[in-house]
């Protein structure tokens, strides 16, 4: 009991229930954390073996349709990919034509293990970040496997050590300008490390936050966006005059040049990739290719003229960037895109659900609370993979977290505040 000159006094069922709340925590933070123990791929973990086994317990819980979008979405892009698989005769087994199933059983698994609950979903995604971490630093990949620590950050643990850093300090309670400050030194080290797309996601991060705190209810949240954005765009104009002069260290520098003596046009964050894509999907809109591997070199050289039409130099090598090997999974560098072209028109709608909820989660993250830093950052990192990646290992995992984030809130009138 509480009163004037008393304290609270917690009862043993007080202790009990927070005991048995840490404890949840816990165990989904480890179950989160067996995504470390790869199965087949990055389409398969340990953790894929505990959604499969969820899935009876999701068929007794209730779902509001917008719950379902994103599971309905996975199932016909899985469906568009098997059919584009079978007419172009690549084996159904292709990590990429399996990415929508397994993230739909993603989807499954880990609505059953949060419960929806924006607690639970931050803690999963710091197992997941967990798992990551640990994947790389005991098997990792042959980019991140040279001994380099600037490959094991830019190929392995970077987002994750990241994700790792603000979820402990959200559980010390950290203050806002505390969070904003520690993205600023995270982006800033990437800047270093040759990791500018990290590094980006990481300043913009910290000046939505630093903007939130300091300016706050003052001025309406799509000004400070705005703001926002006109950072970004200094960022991509100063950025390369700095890295240029080695104000950020020899390996951006050396990274700057090497882009400035091919004379690539500014185009989509001056990636190779979007001609061949793009030409890929005006191909084969419907069905596309089943597997990037399929193209034929008749198609490169369409590629390559519609890139030279787009800016791109006659003589740059084209071929050492877009030829794939037979163990590689795409050289698209786009989920969104990727998906288009290898899995058709049915393939795409899922990455353009995930984006949306991306957009949605990051103008939302205020009604996050707590997690709200941590949750921004994720889906600023969702935005940018979607636009310019392949999948990586736990992407999947970590986007079906998004999506249960997206349809915690932002259909919930909850009141603002980090």
């Amino acid at each position: 009991m509480t009163g004037a000159g008393f304290t609270a006094v917690e009862s043993p069922l007080d202790d009990r229930r927070l005991n048995v709340t840490f404890l949840g925590q816990v165990a989904v933070f480890a179950i989160g954390a067996t995504s470390a123990i790869q199965v087949a791929n990055f389409t398969a973990t340990v953790l894929s073996v505990v959604c499969l086994l969820l899935v009876p317990a999701f068929l007794l819980m209730k779902h509001r349709g917008i719950d379902l979008v994103p599971l309905v979405l996975g199932a016909l892009g899985w469906i568009s990919y098997m059919a584009s698989c079978l007419v172009n005769g690549v084996g159904p087994l292709w990590p990429n034509a399996l990415a929508p199933a397994a993230f739909s059983l993603y989807l499954i698994g880990l609505t059953v293990l949060t419960g929806r609950v924006v607690d639970r979903i931050a803690t999963v995604l710091a197992g997941l970040a967990a798992g990551t971490v640990v994947f790389f630093l005991t098997q990792g990949i042959e980019l991140s496997n040279t001994g380099r620590f600037l490959d094991l950050w830019k190929y392995g643990i970077a987002h994750s050590v990241t994700i790792l850093i603000l979820f402990a300090l959200t559980l010390v309670r950290a203050p806002l300008l505390l969070h904003a400050a520690v993205l600023g030194v995270l982006g800033l080290a990437s800047l270093g490390l040759n990791f500018r797309s990290h590094a980006l996601v990481c300043l913009l991060a910290s000046a939505i936050l630093f903007s939130h705190r300091l300016l706050g209810s003052r001025i309406r949240r799509g000004w400070r966006f705005a703001w926002v954005i006109a950072f970004g765009l200094l960022f991509s104009y100063v950025m390369p005059i700095a890295a240029h002069a080695g104000l950020f260290g020899p390996a951006l520098q050396a990274k700057q040049i090497e882009q400035e003596t091919t004379h690539l046009p500014i185009l989509l964050a001056g990636r190779t990739e979007p001609p061949m894509t793009i030409t890929a999907i005006m191909e084969r809109p419907l069905l596309g290719w089943g597997s990037a591997l399929k193209m034929t070199p008749e198609f490169y050289a369409r590629a390559e003229h519609f890139a030279i039409r787009m800016g791109y130099p006659p003589t740059f090598p084209f071929e050492g960037y877009w030829r794939l090997p037979p163990t590689a999974d795409s050289a698209m560098h786009s989920l969104l895109l990727g998906s288009w072209a290898e899995g058709g028109l049915l393939a795409v709608l899922l990455p353009a659900f995930l984006l949306m909820a991306c957009i949605g989660v990051v103008w939302s993250y205020p009604r996050f609370g707590i997690w709200a830093p941590l949750v921004m950052m994720v889906a600023l990192q969702g935005i940018w993979d979607l636009l310019y990646a392949p999948w990586a290992y736990n992407m999947l995992a970590e986007y079906a977290c998004i999506a249960l984030l997206y349809g915690a809130v932002h259909f919930r009138a909850q009141p603002e505040g980090p």
